[in-house]
């Protein structure tokens, strides 16, 4: 057997009968707190970014492709034989630039054009966003407030039109109410009635705001395109992971000359790299919180060293080296640290369980794109953040530990 082991264990229950006791209790409850502030951090700050990631994707894509012309203006440029080019792209061979088979999960088509919206005096400027019948409503879907979705699937295009909850309260319509639309081609001003089907609320208020949804086949015929004229192509991916391989692809390999694909991160930066802020917010939250967890169990060695004088000092004179004693003091150490994290793994987790269950925390939707503070619950997160959470507080345990070594034995043994 170990003998540092062995006198750790034995002498370990002697500080229940002891004042010490009392600190023990303070360190582990010190350690259940900041280990359960890591978890719940972690875990909102990683459930923060993959959702308004989430959001940001589902009303956009995960990858644009355009006109060469395209220069972020609100003149529409046609992508002409649109159907071809998605052809191209389903039966491309993904394997030459080691992607899946499978690597796109969709193609969606669709056309952008401003518009001047409302009724009766109360108008405001919107971007039109024209959708096809196949749209897929899984992510919009949830997000309706009132009314219905658009149905596209009759033969002549639909007068539907889905606005922003924003955009209703802003010009006071309701579902089921007409609103006239106004569009300027070549000079030439062009009107459209349509219907409002209903009204939907995304969280992504500068989206929500300026964004409706009409039938692709109006604007096609606003703008007198061909049925296979659109203003781009959005390309969801299976694997987040392999956006950028597969928008390099695209663009190199697969595309003709005149049509140019970019992702949605580098197409909207501003919210990808405000997302990405966050990482510098949790980690130092996250060293903070070790920084004072590792000063608590240092302040707590240290205690537990000077109770042990007199022990060290009679180990010394028997001749026990100061490395096996100062592993002693190492092992009180891990055994109030792991103490600590079994609570504050029930605490953390915890509390993510009944945020993620009841969404207790709100927050302005109109400031953070989200109602509620939002929870990852990634056990792959849990078991790094504890893994690097021992890791640190066991070895920044070796430094107070050091103390031993400095003791004499003559002094020690008069210290009672």
């Amino acid at each position: 057997m170990i003998l540092s082991r062995f006198l750790a264990t034995r002498t370990y229950s002697a500080f229940n009968q002891s004042l010490i006791r009392n600190i023990i209790r303070i360190a582990m409850i010190s350690t259940a707190l900041s280990l359960s502030v890591v978890i719940v951090s972690s875990s909102v700050f990683e459930g923060f970014q993959k959702l308004i990631a989430q959001k940001v994707f589902g009303f956009w894509g995960h990858i644009h492709i355009t006109d060469m012309q395209v220069n972020r203006s609100i003149e529409p440029y046609a992508i002409k034989h649109s159907d071809s080019i998605k052809a191209l792209i389903k039966n491309a061979d993904f394997s030459s630039a080691d992607l899946s088979s499978d690597v796109i999960r969709k193609l969606e088509s669709f056309v952008v054009l401003p518009a001047i919206v409302g009724i009766d005096a109360q108008y405001d400027g919107l971007f039109l966003k024209g959708i096809e019948a196949d749209f897929d409503w899984a992510f919009l879907g949830q997000f309706l407030k009132s009314g219905r979705l658009p149905v596209l699937s009759d033969s002549l295009f639909s007068r539907d039109i889905l606005i922003s909850e924003q955009t209703a309260l802003k010009l006071s319509l309701k579902p089921d109410q007409s609103i006239l639309a106004n569009f300027v081609i070549d000079g030439k001003q062009i009107k459209r009635k349509l219907k409002v089907c209903g009204t939907y609320r995304t969280g992504l208020e500068e989206y929500d705001r300026k964004f409706a949804l009409v039938d692709i086949r109006m604007l096609q015929q606003v703008l007198q395109w061909s049925p296979d004229e659109v203003t781009a192509i959005e390309v969801f991916a299976q694997d987040i992971q392999e956006v950028s391989a597969l928008n390099m692809f695209l663009y190199e390999e697969i595309l003709p000359s005149n049509l140019y694909s970019e992702t949605i991160r580098e197409k909207f930066p501003n919210i990808f790299e405000w997302l990405s802020l966050q990482d510098i917010n949790k980690r130092f939250i996250i060293g903070l919180i070790l920084l004072v967890c590792i000063i608590n169990m240092s302040t707590t060695l240290l205690i537990l060293i000077l109770e042990r004088t007199h022990m060290i000092g009679l180990l010394s004179a028997l001749g026990m080296r100061s490395w096996d004693q100062r592993k002693v003091f190492v092992r009180y150490g891990i055994k109030i640290l792991t103490k600590g994290m079994l609570f504050g793994n029930i605490i953390g987790i915890g509390l993510c369980l009944i945020q993620w269950k009841w969404k207790l925390i709100k927050l302005s939707e109109a400031d953070y794109y989200l109602d509620h503070a939002p929870v990852s619950l990634n056990p792959w997160t849990w078991l790094v953040v504890n893994l690097i959470f021992f890791v640190v507080i066991s070895a920044s345990l070796l430094i107070p530990s050091y103390l031993v070594a400095k003791i004499k034995p003559v002094n020690a043994l008069k210290f009672r």
